[in-house]
């Protein structure tokens, strides 16, 4: 569930010029975000329990990820065979892909998902080209683009606009999927079903049983709040939450954790990597997030050195969501053959998990089903 303040902060959500609608689009806001999770669930869920707008980690359950993982796979294996098929498997749908905050990374993977099905789609990466400086309120852009697109995807510096754009969504006669591509500091959810699927791949199908450290800015780190809470869905996993004291786990994540999954072992370092690094089956590496203050960079303790792989296990992977900086060794990029490193395929597996997330938004993922 999602853990509101009484006040919420909704900046960066633009209400209107005019003070009578800036007002009542508010409030109406406030109070759909008062109604509390079982709202917010009915907004994101179909009557089957899987997700109908992808904004939030903790609106997948397992089945939704066994068919993304499945579905990721199938269409790796028909793009190999056949990838004129595959090409034109989402021809008919369109998406804008809506971009208020810098990327280049979850935008281009987004975008080649999209290419990889045959999606069309149009951008917007800066609101200085948009109606906005006209004085155009948030909610009759969204309601704009939904009479032109069949799906968004959206990255926005509040960390409450991926709820705001499914509401409105609610709120229109032409509700199409809000995708989250990472909005605010809470939540990242399809960096979240990549790294999944990255972590499954690795071990083999496993997931449960498994020690996964998250080192660095564990604060702000939207990518490590949805992967934490999606992992906790598994049977006996042991989140480690390496980082300065500054940076420690935020309380949402650790609250949400604690309540929905009691089999779940927390553990909060402030050693560093190096004591902890022989225990883990993954090391998740962040970067300072520092677009949201506090610029510095990491003590060594806290970075990951080519000499730490001595320690680790041989059957671990080493991960990063990237873009990676002073935390991650440079030397690690010139070694080859050793299948631990794998922050670099998670890269690639991006694009197709994003690839799966479109064939199941525009249900075509049983076109690929009755081929197998």
């Amino acid at each position: 569930m999602y853990f509101f303040k009484r006040a919420f902060n909704l900046e960066n959500i633009f209400w209107g010029a005019n003070q009578e609608t800036k007002t009542f689009v508010k409030k109406e806001f406030n109070e759909f975000l008062s109604g509390g999770e079982s709202q917010i669930r009915d907004l994101c869920l179909r009557e089957d329990g899987m997700p109908r707008h992808i904004l939030s980690s903790t609106h997948f359950n397992k089945k939704f990820l066994d068919y993304i993982y499945t579905l990721t796979k199938s269409l790796k294996l028909f793009h190999r065979g056949n990838p004129k098929y595959v090409s034109n498997l989402c021809s008919d749908y369109s998406v804008l892909n809506y971009f208020q905050q810098s990327s280049s990374r979850t935008f281009l993977s987004f975008s080649m998902a999209q290419s990889l099905l045959g999606v069309r789609k149009e951008e917007v990466r800066s609101i200085e080209t948009s109606s906005f400086t006209k004085g155009e309120s948030d909610i009759d852009s969204l309601r704009t683009i939904s009479s032109y697109f069949d799906a968004i995807v959206c990255r926005h510096p509040s960390s409450y606009y991926h709820l705001f754009a499914g509401w409105v969504m609610s709120c229109s006669e032409r509700e199409i999927p809000i995708i989250n591509a990472g909005c605010g500091i809470k939540e990242h959810p399809t960096q979240a079903l990549l790294d999944y699927f990255t972590i499954k791949e690795s071990f083999s199908g496993r997931v449960n049983g498994l020690t996964v450290g998250f080192v660095g800015d564990c604060l702000r780190g939207r990518t490590v709040h949805s992967l934490a809470k999606l992992l906790s869905l598994f049977d006996n996993i042991t989140l480690v939450f390496i980082s300065p004291s500054e940076l420690s786990i935020d309380n949402d994540t650790l609250t949400y954790i604690r309540e929905n999954s009691p089999s779940t072992k927390i553990v909060i370092k402030r050693d560093g990597i190096e004591p902890n690094v022989s225990n883990l089956d993954v090391v998740y590496m962040t970067r300072i997030q520092d677009e949201w203050g506090k610029k510095g960079v990491y003590p060594e303790e806290f970075c990951f050195k080519k000499r730490l792989l001595d320690k680790f296990s041989p059957d671990g992977i080493l991960m990063h969501p990237m873009p990676k900086r002073e935390e991650m060794d440079p030397a690690l990029d010139f070694i080859k053959g050793d299948k631990r490193l794998v922050y670099w395929r998670q890269q690639r597996n991006g694009m197709w998990v994003r690839a799966a997330l479109f064939a199941y938004l525009f249900n075509r993922g049983n076109q690929l089903e009755n081929l197998n």
